[in-house]
């Protein structure tokens, strides 16, 4: 049977909820069969995708994060695994990208509840408001105003190149505002360190990392560079990394795993043998593959180690 929408969306503890003027707080709640979930490329005849909730207004700015996990929500609070779209280059980007198989599909399947959000990009506002954005998505799934099977003390965060290193800041620069913390970090193509030139991160003229900061601003690149705020109290990473990657060279990688280690913090770098960006052999080849399989059953098997998942398969193998 082919995906259908439900006649009304779940509502919070205190009924429904807007999101500016007479937009519904809950977008869209998919029940999937045989089909595909809203043209979000996966097939999900075992998955539950709520879309379109807004989490956020900054500056005017509609945020919103989807849900994914198994049809019907369990009763009982389950970890989180919190998907951070930052691509390309913290320009515009479309979260949906979270719904390709290997990605949220994969972590509701391994057990967690999988949650994609949006963040303000670097058109609109540049850097800190890309991390504030990340820590206020983890802080409104701690509030829990849908009473989503959320598991506040386990909520782990990934993403991949600038969404990389968004996951990257959110475990190492908690804001001190209660309740913005994550349990665990994956972060795959990340920037680590954007004082270090290399690939497609210029910092001596207009590209993407400049426009995250407002120009060239080195003072900005070392404040925005994960690498800086490791701590012995970070959380466990793990890195995965092409070390042919032409965007963001694999030493970026190798210096977040070396700082987190001196640090006394737990971390595993996962080298991808002549991987690209993309992961492949072939940089000019689409975002897919069997490689985005393996990555998402590591992502699935170290999130289960740390946040406390019982040992299940997150994609194909």
């Amino acid at each position: 049977m082919p995906c259908s929408r439900s006649p009304s969306p779940p509502q919070g503890p205190h009924g429904p909820q807007t999101c500016g003027g007479d937009r519904p707080w809950v977008g869209p709640l998919w029940i999937c069969g045989s089909g595909r979930c809203d043209g979000g490329g996966v097939t999900c005849s075992d998955l539950m995708c709520l879309r379109d909730i807004c989490y956020a207004r900054p500056d005017g700015v509609e945020l919103c994060l989807d849900v994914v996990g198994p049809a019907p929500l369990p009763s009982d609070p389950v970890p989180v695994a919190v998907r951070v779209d930052g691509c390309p280059g913290w320009g515009p980007g479309d979260r949906g990208a979270a719904m390709l198989p290997f990605v949220n599909p994969a972590m509701a399947r391994a057990g967690f509840l999988a949650v994609g959000i949006s963040v303000r990009h670097s058109g609109q506002a540049i850097f800190p408001a890309q991390l504030e954005d990340v820590q206020a998505a983890v802080r409104w799934l701690r509030r829990n105003p849908l009473g989503l099977p959320v598991n506040p003390e386990r909520i782990g965060i990934w993403g991949q190149s600038a969404g990389g290193h968004l996951a990257a800041m959110a475990g190492a620069k908690p804001s001190g505002t209660p309740g913005d913390e994550v349990q665990a970090v994956v972060t795959i193509s990340g920037p680590s360190d954007l004082t270090r030139p290399g690939g497609d991160m210029r910092i001596d003229r207009p590209s993407p990392v400049t426009a995250l900061v407002g120009g060239v601003r080195p003072e900005q690149l070392r404040a925005a560079s994960p690498v800086a705020y490791v701590t012995t109290g970070a959380p466990p990473y793990l890195i995965i990394h092409g070390t042919r990657d032409e965007t963001v060279p694999y030493e970026q990688g190798e210096l977040l795993h070396r700082a987190l280690l001196a640090a006394g913090a737990d971390s595993r770098l996962v080298p991808i043998a002549g991987g690209h960006h993309n992961l492949l052999d072939d940089p000019d080849a689409p975002y897919d593959g069997q490689v985005w399989y393996d990555v998402a059953n590591e992502a699935a098997r170290f999130f289960q180690r740390h946040l406390g998942v019982g040992q299940g398969s997150a994609a194909r193998t």
